[in-house]
């Protein structure tokens, strides 16, 4: 509700924490008190947002610092995994109905659609309508927006 009033007011920039899913332990209980709230609340911000015409010019993005193994570990929870993990975009230039990339069937590799967090920068920007292949000057410097070795993943862009 918040960030939604926030945006409504003409925030160009909103971040909200939902922390509780480092669940090394007890996946299941945990799960079922996390999942639902943020199912519902970023439901209803995208459903809001769409309907107020204003989903079209804002970005929207779930994502966290890993992945998490594809295995239940010995304490019933799932411990930190790099080698594949996801990012959800709603809003802006995001394409609707979009799924970029794949994993193999134990979900322990990428095998299709790998990209990093530097393409996902580009990505988030260039969603928001911003040209990240420009430089801007800092302190005098001209310096990247922002990693000038990679590119957006154009894939996920409408």
């Amino acid at each position: 509700l918040m960030a939604r009033r926030l945006v409504g007011a003409g925030a160009r920039f909103v971040t909200l924490t939902y922390g509780g899913w480092d669940m090394h332990a007890q996946i299941t209980r945990g799960m079922k008190g996390a999942l639902p709230a943020l199912d519902q609340g970023l439901t209803a911000l995208i459903k809001d947002l769409d309907r107020s015409g204003q989903l079209a010019t804002t970005l929207i993005m779930v994502s966290s610092e890993f992945g998490r193994t594809p295995h239940i570990n010995l304490y019933y929870g799932r411990d930190h995994w790099s080698k594949a993990w996801s990012v959800v975009m709603a809003g802006a230039r995001v394409a609707r109905g979009c799924a970029f990339g794949a994993t193999n069937q134990d979900g322990t590799e990428v095998v299709d659609g790998q990209c990093d967090h530097g393409q996902l920068f580009h990505t988030y920007l260039r969603a928001v309508g911003v040209d990240s292949s420009q430089s801007i000057l800092v302190d005098g410097r001209d310096t990247p927006v922002a990693d000038p070795s990679v590119g957006p993943v154009t894939e996920v862009i409408s």
